[in-house]
């Protein structure tokens, strides 16, 4: 039964690729803790001016907002981990028009919001380093699922939508004859 052996072992490790990705994702909201409840964070602190601080507050709301509508869009087909059904469905609706993964990029939007407004160096380092797992791992461990699960459907989707920031579109004026 080598192919059960196999099969075991890549769900072995994608279970915990998948639990690594999670505990990544976490790890940013560690120093916010600290931060809320000890003054030894202090140290770290940057001298960011209070509209940018103000600002931060601005993206961690455009996030959360962000958040919510993307998943009252994926509806039943939302799991907090990586796993397809059999009646799944590609949703290309709501913030899924703009971008693939519009959680990902309102998790990114709050981070980089909690960092400026915390304005301290080790939340910002610990969001930086969650964000970019969170790309790394995440994010491209998503795309081959959804790859294998809604082939050339999702392959189009691809090539239409990018993957956290969406296209600007820029309007051009028309010549007139």
């Amino acid at each position: 039964m080598k192919s059960y052996r196999d099969f075991k072992r890549a769900m072995i490790k994608h279970e915990q690729r998948e639990k690594m990705s999670l505990a990544f994702v976490g790890l940013g909201f560690i120093p916010i803790f600290f931060y809320v409840l000890t003054s030894r964070i202090n140290s770290f602190r940057l001298p960011f001016p209070a509209w940018l601080r103000w600002f931060g507050a601005g993206i961690i709301f455009a996030g959360d907002l962000l958040f919510v509508w993307s998943h009252r869009a994926l509806g039943r087909n939302w799991s907090p981990f990586l796993e397809t059904w059999k009646d799944h469905t590609l949703v290309t609706e709501g913030p899924y028009r703009f971008i693939r993964h519009p959680m990902y990029a309102a998790i990114a939007l709050i981070g980089i919001g909690v960092s400026f407004l915390s304005a301290n160096l080790l939340v910002i380092l610990a969001h930086m380093l969650s964000i970019i797992s969170m790309y790394l791992v995440r994010v491209s461990d998503e795309e081959k699922m959804m790859a294998e699960q809604f082939g050339d459907e999702y392959r189009e989707y691809v090539q239409n939508t990018r993957r956290l920031i969406p296209k600007l579109r820029i309007l051009r004026s028309r010549k007139q004859i």
